[in-house]
């Protein structure tokens, strides 16, 4: 099971940075799976990277906007990226599902924010009534 620091490590490799009590809902969920995982044989290591991906996406659907670079010794700043929330989501999703060869994570998995927009064409033709 993830702790709530080592959930802050990854999410701050990955760039996403969320409150505690959000990142404490989101462990609890992630966490969920830990049982499902270790019962269809998945090894330590392979719950902890299932797991962290996990949690990734979930971090990810939250916004858009990840760090980009820090700088310190006090000319401190701190730039920000913002990429496709979808072609993030991606990369992780092929992570986790490379790794949960037995669905433990389906049901938890966010949607992809890029499938949620649909567009739609409308086309009418009339004419004048007498």
């Amino acid at each position: 099971m993830l702790t709530l620091e080592q959930a802050k490590q990854y999410l701050a490799s990955v760039g996403v940075n969320l409150p505690d009590y959000l990142l404490l809902a989101l462990l609890e969920q992630v966490n969920s799976v830990g049982e499902c995982l270790t019962a269809n044989g998945a090894t330590p290591g392979q719950v902890t990277l299932v797991l962290s991906y996990l949690l990734g996406l979930m971090g990810l659907a939250q916004g858009d906007r990840y760090v980009s670079s820090q700088r310190a010794p006090s000319g401190a700043a701190q730039s920000f990226r913002f990429q496709s929330v979808g072609d993030r989501w991606r990369g992780l999703y092929a992570l986790l599902r490379g790794l949960d060869k037995w669905g433990c994570t389906a049901d938890l998995v966010p949607s992809n924010p890029e499938g949620s927009a649909r567009v739609a064409l409308w086309v009418s033709k009339g004419g004048c009534c007498e």
